[in-house]
């Protein structure tokens, strides 16, 4: 019988505890496999987890040392080796697997600090000067992610996640065999052809469309950007749309909520539990902006989706919106390049036509593509070929270089048992 651990220790919801709850909850009901969870006592991911009498609970405490001695596969974010928790002690009877999530979280910063590591994120001029200041050690990292990623024990959800990674780590051609573990959605509401074909008559009159997701610092720019385009279109053309922002964050007070008229309404539904989503959505929304996880959860019921992409500054006039079902490699959303502009596209309004002229055409070609690209049982049975294959690694493979701790890493994490007394 499989034993596997998840291991993410973090006290609000987001995409890893989903993700891995939901892949949790699936494995448990469908196979015969045992599975770990190892987070807080109250933490995103184990209040995520449905009970289950093969479902085990492990309690990470901040600060106290967390002890695998057991035969499991580790299912873990991919990410730096000096990124992981100083608390987990793992024995060789482990066998690590990563899963690359996200663009950036295989490139070293030189600073924690929000405005430098944004600045190093969009300028390659500086972050190769970086490089070069820290050669050897970046080298280390290099190889290291080379030789996990040819093995298999590294995956990337897609195509952008591999891409940014090996641009950053500077071995676009050093990586010669890739294969990808994409994202996946699930939910309590199913898709209903039914409710679309009622969704296609009332798009005719007033097109609902929503926000789902986090307001995080790389997402709210081209979420604005989209509200502001909008709001254009629907005083162009007269026409009614709502648009209705479901979520929360850091970053909701930099909304531009000012650009409402007679035409364009928004509406803010706040931050809403899993199965809610799915009832307002499947009871309120024609159409969905998202990326991640959430762009899935749209999808999943049908609902003609547009991807959009990461910035981290206000997003420039002619930014091409496009549709989930157009994405190339699993692509979920990436940093925005300038190969995501075209001045004067008409792209917009080309959706906002297509939803009341064929809805259901574009429904059908959403769901479609979902089906056969991020539907869970496609996702968990590639899962688990990899992980019952050799694509995994051990501890003692983590150069003793990348798991050194800088003087101001270390410094952090000293204040954070000091003074803060928490991590988070």
């Amino acid at each position: 019988m499989r034993n596997i651990t998840f291991f993410f220790p973090y006290p609000h919801i987001s995409g890893i505890p989903v993700l891995f709850s939901n892949l949790t909850n699936y494995l448990l009901e469908t196979y015969k496999s045992v599975v770990n969870i190892i987070d807080y006592k109250d933490g995103a991911l184990i209040n995520s987890c449905d009970e289950h009498p093969r479902l085990n609970f492990i309690e990470f405490k901040d600060f106290e040392k967390c002890i695998i001695d057991f035969e499991t596969h580790l299912v873990l974010q991919g990410g730096l080796p000096n990124k992981l928790r100083q608390e987990l002690v793992i024995t060789n009877k482990v066998k690590i697997f990563m899963w690359a999530a996200y663009e950036f979280n295989f490139v070293p910063y030189m600073s924690r600090i929000r405005v430098i590591s944004n600045l190093q994120r969009s300028n390659l001029l500086l972050h190769n000067l970086f490089r070069l200041l820290n050669y050897k050690n970046y080298r280390v990292l290099s190889e290291w992610v080379i030789k996990m990623a040819e093995r298999g024990s590294i995956s990337f959800m897609n195509k952008p996640i591999f891409e940014t990674t090996v641009k950053y780590l500077f071995i676009k051609n050093e990586i010669h065999s890739v294969k990808y573990l994409p994202n996946f959605g699930l939910g309590n509401i199913e898709y209903s052809k039914r409710r679309i074909v009622q969704k296609s008559n009332e798009v005719k009159k007033s097109i609902n469309l929503c926000w789902l997701g986090r307001i995080a610092d790389f997402k709210v720019h081209i979420l604005n950007y989209s509200l502001v385009e909008l709001s254009k279109l629907a005083r162009i053309k007269n026409s009614s749309i709502i648009f209705h922002i479901i979520g929360s964050g850091e970053f909701e007070d930099k909304l531009m909520l000012k650009c409402q008229h007679e035409f364009f309404k928004i509406i803010k539904v706040g931050r809403l539990e899993k199965d809610q989503v799915d009832k307002y959505l499947f009871k309120n929304i024609h159409g969905i902006f998202a990326m991640g996880t959430s762009a899935l959860d749209g999808a999943r019921l049908g609902l003609p989706t547009i991807l959009l992409d990461q910035s981290y500054s206000k997003v420039n006039e002619g930014y091409i919106f496009k549709y989930l079902f157009n994405a190339e490699s699993f692509d979920l959303g990436h940093p925005i390049t300038n190969l995501d502009f075209k001045k004067g596209n008409d792209s917009l309004e080309k959706i906002i036509e297509g939803f009341k002229e064929e809805y259901k055409n574009l429904s059908d070609k959403t769901i479609k593509y979902f089906n056969n690209n991020h539907s869970i049982n496609i996702i968990c049975n590639k899962f688990l070929n990899k992980i019952d294959g050799p694509e995994y690694f051990q501890y003692h493979e983590i150069d003793k270089r990348l798991l050194k701790l800088g003087l101001l890493r270390r410094l952090y994490l000293l204040y954070l048992e000091k003074v803060k007394k928490t991590y988070y």
